[in-house]
């Protein structure tokens, strides 16, 4: 007998599925979670003018933006022109 909602095998059996679908769709090179936020240091080029910059802190803003403190500055860049790197 059957009662209102889900027996305890189907909500397990759904539970699997959506993780093994949740598995397949990522794809093979990427990552589900990702907590590697480690970065030394920031390389950037704008219109031709490329520089590095070390980072000490960084924090990751909506949109593009992220802000590198350096050197005791205070950066505000494009992520789109800039490349974070791990040594």
């Amino acid at each position: 007998m059957k009662k209102d909602g889900f027996t305890l095998i189907e909500l397990l059996a759904t539970i699997i599925a959506l993780g093994i679908l949740i598995l397949l769709l990522t794809g093979c090179n990427k990552q589900i979670l990702d907590f590697d936020y480690n970065f030394d240091k920031v390389i950037c080029n704008y219109n031709g003018d490329k520089f590095e910059l070390k980072i000490d802190k960084w924090k990751d803003y909506d949109g593009e933006q992220i802000q590198i403190k350096s050197d005791g500055k205070t950066y505000l860049l494009s992520a789109n022109n800039c490349y974070m790197v791990d040594e």
